[in-house]
């Protein structure tokens, strides 16, 4: 009791009581994350989630909010994503800001919650490939079902949402409520066998449900116009099965009031335990950066075939030309900027500018160091072409669609070069660099002296280095600088003279 009149004593306790209620405060408000997906979907935006769900968990929130207006894109990244969420133990809620189309219907789908806006559409999921060109079959039975199994996995009809996917299928509502898919033939079937039932998607159709649809059809779970709405009328609650082994099936979820009620009905549902409101809860928007926006961009499949072609076009001018200088440092930035952009989304990619650099440096060693075009040449293709392919398939996760930009790139490139050889040395920039005046023999100028190297026209001699096809050679016990008519002639081989004009010797192999 003496401690208790001390001042100094009593000012520290109120100090540890303030705080200790400012945590409670805080803690029981709780704290959301808003992540935007409002951008076409690539390997960037997925990137981008990755981040944010890392960020949300480290932070310790209480509920995830994505933020959704995209018209669709990758499925690979949409697959990343989807994984996201399905990893995470932080209750998930998809917050259909106007319209989650394709890929942004497959990341709604693997989310806790659905939640619309009005006038907000979501599915038309078929997968098409870079031409719009509608999927071969194979793909589409595999998307419809991993968007059928992310369905399952949220407790959503899986029959809705296959049917976003597969326009060769029927919705249709049975007298008892019930929704359900039907094939063509089964739906021909049961109309011949008098079966009562509403169409809502027929075949040739893919099924995009609005707002009231989505609903009406209890695909979307709440209607809302802003996060803030949406919050008032979520809590955090805890769900204990019926059936489990131990207490590690207990988990976390985020339901309405109305849900919550719709839950306990649930027969394998035992109790729901409501742990807080999320009416005042702290909301953090995990903000997209500027490096994010740039890896967006870079990674977009145009741009990345627009940075290859312009890389590629770079190092062929500089291969033609001596020294190194400015087309040969932008080459490799243009490089750099692609495998670096998606390096920031693939950890496994690592590998694959090392890849690129060797299969570069192998055909440098083939072009000037060793003789004509072979397994050093060939290798290094294979390298730099592989590469870039491997980085193409890892964004698409498409064999077909990695083919068809890898070709474009190739193809720009090719363009590029020939354009650049025809046009460039006729450029008023590249006239700026190059040496204009003609030095004629009327102005005195000459390009070797006087002596005539037409004694020497049918002599033979060793050349003295590799011919490449200019090189030294010993003729008639003497040095000349001399050429080749054909190819390569290494050093050693013996030689002859087959033709002289002014001062270029002209020569080829003698044969053993």
């Amino acid at each position: 009791m003496k401690n208790v009149k001390n001042p100094l004593f009593c000012t520290l306790l109120l100090f540890v009581c303030f705080f200790a209620i400012c945590d409670l405060s805080a803690e029981d408000n709780g704290l959301v994350y808003v992540l935007d997906i409002r951008n076409e979907i690539g390997g960037g935006v997925s990137s981008y989630i990755s981040k944010g769900v890392q960020k949300a968990e480290n932070m310790k929130a209480d509920a995830i909010i994505f933020d959704l207006e995209t018209p669709g894109g990758s499925v690979d990244a949409a697959r990343k994503i989807i994984r996201e969420i399905q990893k995470t133990q932080i209750p998930t809620i998809a917050f259909v800001n106007r319209r989650a189309i394709s890929a942004g219907a497959m990341i709604s789908i693997a989310c806790d919650q659905i939640v619309m806006t009005s006038g907000a559409t979501i599915g038309d999921s078929q997968p098409v490939d870079a031409r719009g060109i509608e999927a071969p079959e194979k793909i589409v039975s595999d998307l419809r079902g991993t968007i059928r199994s992310t369905a399952e996995r949220s407790d959503r009809n899986p029959d809705i949402a296959e049917t976003m996917v597969d326009k060769r299928l029927y919705l249709v509502r049975l007298i008892s409520g019930d929704i359900i898919k039907l094939r063509p033939e089964e739906y021909r079937d049961e109309q011949e066998a008098g079966t009562r039932m509403d169409v809502l998607c027929s075949e040739g159709e893919l099924l995009t449900l609005t707002t009231r649809q989505a609903l009406e059809y209890g695909f979307a779970d709440s209607q809302v116009e802003t996060i803030s709405e949406l919050l008032s009328k979520y809590h955090i609650v805890e769900i204990d099965p019926k059936y489990r082994e131990d207490k590690g099936d207990i988990r976390l979820s985020i339901l309405t009031q109305e849900g919550i009620q719709n839950k306990l009905e649930d027969p394998g549902v035992a109790q729901i335990t409501p742990i807080k409101s999320l009416a005042d809860a702290q909301v953090t928007r995990y903000s997209v950066t500027i490096g994010d926006r740039l890896v967006f961009f870079i990674t977009s499949p145009y741009i990345s075939a627009l940075l290859l072609s312009l890389g590629g076009l770079g190092l062929f001018v500089e291969i033609r030309t001596p020294g190194f200088g400015i087309p040969g440092f932008l080459g490799l930035l243009f490089i750099g900027l692609f495998f670096g952009g998606h390096m920031l989304n693939q950890i496994d990619q690592v590998w694959m500018p090392l890849l690129f650099v060797i299969g570069l440096a192998l055909i440098v060693l083939e072009v000037f160091v060793i003789p004509g075009f072979g397994v050093a040449g060939i290798l290094g293709l294979i390298l730099m072409f592989g590469s870039v392919f491997y980085v193409f398939f890892m964004s698409t996760d498409n064999f077909n669609i990695a083919l068809l930009w890898l070709s474009i790139s190739v193809i720009l490139t090719s363009v590029l070069a020939v354009v650049a050889t025809v046009f460039l040395p006729k450029s008023t920039p590249f006239q700026r660099f190059a040496l204009g005046t003609v030095m004629s023999t009327d102005q005195g100028y000459h390009s070797a002296g006087n002596e005539d190297f037409q004694s020497f026209l049918g002599k033979t001699g060793v050349a003295l280095t590799p011919l490449r096809p200019a090189g030294t050679a010993r003729i008639d016990n003497k040095r000349l600088d001399v050429v080749t008519v054909g190819d390569f002639i290494a050093q050693n081989t013996p030689v002859k003279v087959l033709e002289v004009e002014g001062s270029k010797i002209s020569v080829e192999a003698l044969e053993e």
